[in-house]
């Protein structure tokens, strides 16, 4: 370690040979379904009324699909709200998928109606070129599918950006609360701790003995359990949040008197136990029943279970120190020290400003590639986009030849294609920016009991996503309009 202040943090990337082949067969079986569908369907029509251009789908009434969509949505917003424990996980996942599946359903008869109230706001402010551009949009399945992929790219970009924000900031607010300014982790003798509560400037020295996946209790294996005999300063320099302030007063008493036990909350839930019960610890070497005299959580540390050191070294036979946290008038200068004292033995020696810096680091690094990915989604929405404004333009090149032969101008045309596309992004943003909050609330309500902490949404980052969303929708538009300017009329007057 030598003297520098930096060490690198380390995110190892794990490629899951399942998680390829899920990949692999999800592409797959939406290539074959996205194929197989409308030929089934099409095979169901009458081979003469498809002759005779007659041919007619059953529709299914706008008000089912409403009712399922609305039945839906509501489901998937209730039921994260109402289970717990295990089951949060799966009633998240349904919520997220039923979000999404929910608003597909229902984005065509959104359109619809918000397109009939446009008609009396944009012939106002853009005369008939409005009007005929409102309607032109309802019941139009090429501008419909714009605002699902708008409505899809978006709610992507969103959500990509504020987890993102969010990891930054929660890796760069662990130790907020907690006194400590440096830790060490590695094998310490009670002689390198000495050595170290002498150095000029330490304030408060915690040396804690660490047993991560040994100790048992029955079946359940604690994935980290320490002790120390100052609780007190442990609960200040990590910065314990108990049940309630009694019982951090009484845990910080009983640890001084008893074999005592205090269990992070979500250790005490896996147990099934209760504060106050009494528990067998063991670990092999041995064995002794602990009362559990508190429950608390903690982002500064992941530890389980803490025990008093001095029952550690009579129960377990604890010699050397594996953990150690410190304050100090100049917390750079002791690191340095602690740092030499270790020499070549392995170690994890960090200020708490030296941690947050790498982390926002290496957090940062990690999360690029995520935030680069969010221009790739809408250059995929774009190019969709693109695809059905070219679809929509062939289908409707007839009409709009007819309208250039009574007078439609090309500066007409252009104004009725921006308005359009305009009107689709901002269907599409609009849509996204509320669905999006839906699902990072849902997302927030899943990890909400591991990370007890919630986000600090920003409103810029939702307005800005659905901004480039609009963006993408009218440099799209420009493809049809250099189209219909090339238009020959009487060819496309003449085609059927």
């Amino acid at each position: 370690m030598g003297n520098t202040l930096s060490q690198g943090i380390e995110i190892p990337v794990v490629i899951t040979g399942a998680a390829v082949l899920l990949s692999f067969g999800v592409a797959v079986v939406v290539s074959v379904l996205s194929a197989w569908i409308p030929v089934r369907r099409a095979s169901r029509l009458p081979i003469k009324n498809v002759v005779l251009g007659v041919a007619e789908e059953t529709q299914v009434s706008n008000r089912f699909i409403v009712g399922i969509g609305i039945v839906l949505f509501l489901i998937s917003e209730i039921l994260p709200k109402v289970v717990t424990g295990n089951m949060l996980y799966i009633a998240g996942g349904f919520s997220l998928l039923g979000l999404i599946i929910a608003t597909i359903l229902v984005i065509p008869l959104i359109t619809n109606f918000l397109s009939r109230c446009l008609e009396h706001i944009y012939v106002i402010i853009f005369k008939n070129e409005g009007l005929l551009a409102s309607k032109n949009i309802r019941n139009n399945k090429n501008i419909t599918q714009n605002i699902t992929l708008l409505f899809i790219s978006i709610s992507a970009v969103i959500a990509i950006t504020v987890v993102g924000n969010f990891v930054n900031t929660y890796i760069t607010d662990v130790f907020n609360g907690a006194e400590l300014q440096g830790f060490a982790d590695g094998e310490m003798s009670p002689e390198f701790v000495k050595h170290v509560e002498g150095m000029d400037g330490i304030e408060n020295l915690l040396p804690v003995y660490v047993y991560n996946n040994q100790m048992k209790c029955d079946d359940i294996t604690f994935s980290r359990l320490e002790a120390t005999d100052n609780l007190e300063l442990y609960n200040r320099m990590l910065n314990l949040n108990y049940t309630n302030k009694k019982m951090e007063t009484s845990s910080v008493s009983s640890f001084l008197k008893s074999r005592s036990v205090v269990l992070s909350e979500n250790c005490l839930n896996r147990t099934g136990c209760q504060v106050g019960d009494s528990i067998t610890i063991t670990n092999g070497v041995g064995s002794n029943s602990y009362t559990i005299v508190g429950s608390f959580k903690s982002r500064a540390t992941d530890v389980e279970a803490i025990i008093p050191s001095t029952y550690a070294v009579a129960d377990f036979n604890a010699v050397n120190y594996n953990f150690l946290a410190y304050t100090a008038i100049d917390p750079d200068s002791v690191m340095i020290q602690i740092r030499d004292l270790f020499g070549d033995t392995q170690n994890w020696s960090r200020t708490v400003e030296e941690f947050n810096t790498d982390a926002l680091s290496t957090v940062g690094a990690f999360l690029q590639p995520m935030h680069s990915m969010t221009y790739f989604i809408l250059l995929l929405a774009a190019v969709g986009i693109i695809n059905n404004l070219l679809i929509n333009y062939m289908q409707k090149r007839r009409s709009i030849a007819m309208y250039k032969s009574v007078g439609l101008s090309n500066r007409q045309n252009i104004k009725m294609t921006i308005i359009e596309s305009f009107t689709s992004g901002m269907i599409g943003a609009f849509i996204a920016i509320i669905i999006s909050y839906l699902e990072i609330q849902t997302i927030f309500i899943v990890a909400g009991p591991k990370i007890s902490m919630l986000p600090e949404l920003d409103f810029m980052t939702f307005l800005s996503a659905g901004a480039m969303g609009v963006l993408v929708t009218l440099t799209g538009s420009v493809v049809p309009i250099v189209k219909s300017k090339k238009m020959k009329l009487v060819e496309e007057i003449k085609f059927e």
